[in-house]
C-alpha cells in the first residue's frame, strides 16, 4: 500500500489519560487502543492538541506515544503530534517519536511568529532533511495564527516526505483548493467535525478527529456514506450526532471529551493546566446529549462489518 493510501478512514487523536497526579494511565491507553481498532479505526493520533501536548511534559508525551505503538502493535498507523513552534524542538521530538516507533509524525505550522509562507515552507524542507520519516502536516489556524495557502502546501508537498494533511481550515474555498492542489499526491484528512461531510464530498479521504474516540463507528458509516456518494444519509447521520458533537467543544478540548469519556467508564483523568475540567454545566449538557448519541453509535456498530481480528 502506498504511504498517501495507508493514511485514510477514520483515525482518532486520543486524550492522554492521567490520575490525580498526573502520571498517565497505561493501562487506559492500551485498553482504549484496543477498543479503537476492534471498532475499525484506522489509525491512532496520540499527544496531539487532544493529547495535552502543550501541557505534557517531554517523557509524558515520549511514554504516550511507546505506549500507544505497544497497544496498536502494528495493526493500524500510529501518527504523533508535535506541536512545538521552533525548528529544533520540532525536529528532536520528530525523531524521538519515529526512532520509538511512531509510522508518522503531525508537525504543526510553526506559530507565534507567524511566518511568510516562504518560510513555513523553508522550516518544513529543513525538517524534513533531519527528519527520517513520513510527515503530515497540520493546519489548525484558528489556534496557530497561520495559514497555508495551497500553492505553499503543493510546495511542501514536492519538496519533502509528505504523505498527508490535518486539514482543520474551516474555510470551504481554501480546502477546495489544497485539494485540488495536493490531492493526487497525498490524503487530506479533515479535522472539522462540524463540516465533515463536506470535507469528504470535496476529496478529503477521511479524518483526525476527537469525537471518534467515543463514536468510532458512528463516524466510520458518515465516512463511508459521503465517500459513497450519498452525501443525503452522510449529512441526516450527521445532523443527528450534531447535539453530541457540539456538546464535546463546548469548551477547550479535551477538557469536554475527558469528561464524557468518564461519563462513560472510559478512563481519561483530569486535564492539565492550564486547562480547568469541563464545568457543571458543561458535565450536565453532556448526560442530556449522551444517551441519544450512543444509541447512534450502537446502532452503527450493530450494522458494521467486522472489519479487525484483535491482537
Amino acid at each position: 500500500m502506498s504511504a498517501p493510501r495507508r493514511y485514510q478512514g477514520i483515525m482518532t487523536a486520543t486524550p492522554t489519560p492521567l490520575d490525580a497526579a498526573g502520571e498517565i494511565l497505561a493501562d487506559a491507553v492500551r485498553e482504549h487502543v484496543e477498543s479503537q481498532i476492534r471498532a475499525g479505526i484506522t489509525g491512532i493520533v496520540p499527544a496531539g492538541g487532544t493529547g495535552e501536548f502543550p501541557s505534557l511534559s517531554e517523557a509524558q508525551r515520549v511514554r504516550m506515544v511507546e505506549l500507544t505503538v505497544e497497544a496498536a502493535a502494528g495493526r493500524v498507523p500510529v501518527i504523533a503530534g508535535v506541536l512545538h513552534p521552533g525548528l529544533a524542538d520540532a525536529t528532536r521530538a520528530a525523531s524521538t517519536y519515529l526512532s520509538i516507533g511512531a509510522d508518522a509524525v503531525m508537525v504543526v505550522t510553526p506559530f507565534y511568529y507567524r511566518p511568510t509562507q516562504a518560510g513555513i515552507v523553508e522550516y518544513f524542507r529543513r525538517l524534513a532533511d533531519k527528519v527520517d520519516g513520513d510527515l503530515v502536516l497540520y493546519e489548525i489556524p484558528y489556534r496557530t495564527g497561520v495559514s497555508l495557502l495551497p500553492e505553499t502546501v503543493a510546495a511542501i508537498v514536492e519538496h519533502t516526505r509528505t504523505v498527508a494533511m490535518k486539514a482543520c481550515n474551516p474555510d470551504l474555498s481554501q480546502q477546495m483548493r489544497v485539494v485540488e492542489a495536493v490531492g493526487r499526491s497525498i490524503a487530506i484528512l479533515t479535522g472539522e467535525e462540524a463540516v465533515f461531510p463536506l470535507h469528504i464530498a470535496m476529496g478529503a479521504v477521511g479524518g483526525m478527529l476527537a469525537g471518534s474516540n467515543i463514536f468510532p463507528h458512528a463516524w466510520t458509516k458518515i465516512l463511508r456514506l459521503a465517500r459513497g456518494g450519498d452525501l443525503q444519509a452522510a449529512g441526516d447521520l450527521h445532523s443527528r450526532l450534531q447535539p453530541a458533537t457540539d456538546a464535546l467543544y463546548a469548551e477547550p478540548n479535551p477538557a469536554p471529551l475527558k469528561a464524557a469519556m468518564e461519563l462513560l467508564g472510559m478512563p481519561a483523568g483530569p486535564v492539565l493546566a492550564p486547562m480547568l475540567p469541563a464545568s457543571t454545566g458543561c458535565i450536565e449538557r453532556l448526560r442530556l446529549v449522551l444517551p441519544a448519541a450512543m444509541a447512534i453509535e450502537r446502532a452503527c456498530e450493530a450494522e458494521a462489518p467486522v472489519t479487525r481480528a484483535a491482537a
